[in-house]
């Protein structure tokens, strides 16, 4: 493993994109590996920001060889931990693997990566919220670096379902006074007043707070839809449920393309006067029957362990547990 002597850890800033771009390969095949997830679309798009020079984080050194990295973006007064991956020990007389499969001493990086960038959050006056999903990160890999710092950790769920056969079939015996529609870029600013009004007192809002208001569900949707951090967009598998009278949409789920054979939901809700009806289940048929037509043989989603309700009706679904993660928020006295 790397010795204690020869590890350094650095502002990020300080290094160009080549040198980090071993450690996003080997990240990018751990994410294919486990996840069944392109993490290609985003590398580039962190490649970008780091030949700037502009993206906050620490890299660690050993020997002159970068080995990890960990980066945050800034959101006002909130700090939002993006990443942290390092290197796992490549000489053979290495540590043994770890219960999460992969060496010790990936893992005790990682650990001082994210050690030194929480120490730097907590101290920064303007932070009055820090957040962090690692979804690479089995659950519990580490949360007692959170807990240590006084976050508060939630359990999420990373779920998959097959595509291959035959689909059940999805009904459209909706309400007369309801319309389900392919989403259209125009919804954006509706469908933000739409899941800040779904997710009022969400378990989730505790996670996200962009949840709490519509412009930050407007600003969590534009990066869902023009951007790569999850997945590409599939406008296909997106669709909204309207009042056919106000316009309004009452419901709605956006998908993704997260690889060649996958699809990921990025985001289901539905209004709070318009649930127990089925209309998310209609949504799920939907999207799979679409994602199936473009060719994907699996289709994901993550869901937090306490919203037990979607917990349930994602494995009625034929949704199982692929996969839990850890979600991670601080809030300032």
């Amino acid at each position: 493993m790397a010795s204690g002597l020869s590890l350094e850890i650095l502002d990020l800033r300080h290094f160009a994109a080549p040198m980090l771009r071993p450690v996003l390969e080997a990240e990018s095949a751990m994410w294919r590996e486990r996840l069944n997830w392109d993490y290609l679309a985003s590398a580039k798009l962190l490649l970008q920001y780091l030949d700037s020079r502009s993206l906050p984080g620490y890299v660690a050194v050993d020997a002159g060889r970068v080995t990890g990295y960990v980066f945050c973006v800034y959101e006002d007064s909130k700090a939002v931990i993006g990443d942290v991956f390092a290197l796992p020990e490549e000489s053979a007389h290495s540590l043994s693997m770890g219960p999460d499969g992969r060496r010790g001493a990936g893992r005790e990086v990682e650990e001082s990566l994210l050690q030194r960038l929480l120490e730097l959050l907590l101290h920064s006056p303007g932070v009055d919220r820090i957040e962090s999903q690692l979804l690479l990160h089995r659950d519990g890999e580490h949360s007692e670096t959170f807990l240590r710092s006084g976050f508060d950790v939630y359990r999420r769920l990373y779920m998959r379902r097959s595509l291959i056969g035959t689909l059940s079939e999805a009904r459209f015996d909706l309400a007369a006074e309801l319309e389900l529609r392919p989403w259209q870029d125009q919804d954006l600013n509706a469908a933000g007043r739409l899941i800040a009004e779904a997710y009022r007192d969400h378990p989730d809002s505790l996670i996200n707070d962009q949840y709490r208001t519509v412009h930050g569900s407007q600003r969590f949707l534009q990066n869902i839809v023009r951007f790569p951090g999850c997945g590409v967009f599939s406008v296909q598998a997106s669709h909204v449920i309207v009042d056919r009278i106000s316009r309004e949409p009452i419901a709605l789920l956006l998908g993704s393309r997260v690889s060649s054979q996958c699809g990921h939901i990025t985001q289901i809700c539905v209004h709070p006067q318009y649930r127990r009806l089925g209309l998310a289940r209609l949504l799920l048929r939907v999207a799979a029957m679409q994602f199936q037509r473009l060719g994907m043989t699996e289709l994901t989603l993550t869901v937090t362990e306490a919203n037990s309700h979607a917990v349930d009706l994602y494995q009625s679904e034929r949704y199982e547990i692929a996969h839990s993660f850890n979600a991670a928020v601080w809030v300032r006295a």
